[in-house]
């Protein structure tokens, strides 16, 4: 690996790592989709670039693993990291959100959120009840 590639590698380590950590701050006044892609939103740089989909994925995963508030929002945690992350590799990405229809009617909503690239679902894939109800389509430009 090139310094160039291992700073780069380092930077992206570190930066996720403090995303995962901040990230309950960042999302307590989020009451609606907006407000949470906006937290999302790496806006116009790509300094991630060259990195792959699947390791980002997994990273984000992994950061988002042990966290210190919003345990019961996995899916969303891992979902705002990887989405904001695969925008600054500059990977074309959408954030689905998703509900059960099973629990429609019912005293508690179930809802999911899972991120496509490539038109594959790299992170937190959805069960086949699940129905989409929003979906947010990152600004990345492919390489």
């Amino acid at each position: 690996m090139t310094p160039n590639g291992v700073l780069r590698w380092l930077m992206f380590r570190t930066e996720l790592w403090f995303w995962a950590r901040t990230l309950a701050l960042r999302c307590r006044k989020s009451r609606d989709f907006s407000d949470i892609m906006k937290i999302a939103d790496a806006g116009p740089g790509r300094r991630y670039r060259g990195l792959a989909a699947p390791y980002i994925a997994h990273r984000s995963k992994r950061a988002a693993r042990r966290p210190w508030v919003m345990r019961d929002r996995r899916c969303l945690r891992e979902g705002i990291l990887a989405y904001r992350f695969l925008t600054l590799a500059g990977i074309p990405a959408e954030m689905h959100f998703g509900v059960d229809r099973k629990s429609i009617g019912s005293a508690k909503l179930s809802a999911h959120c899972w991120v496509v690239a490539d038109n594959m679902e790299i992170l937190n894939p959805p069960e086949p009840s699940m129905v989409t109800i929003f979906v947010e389509k990152n600004r990345a430009r492919p390489a």
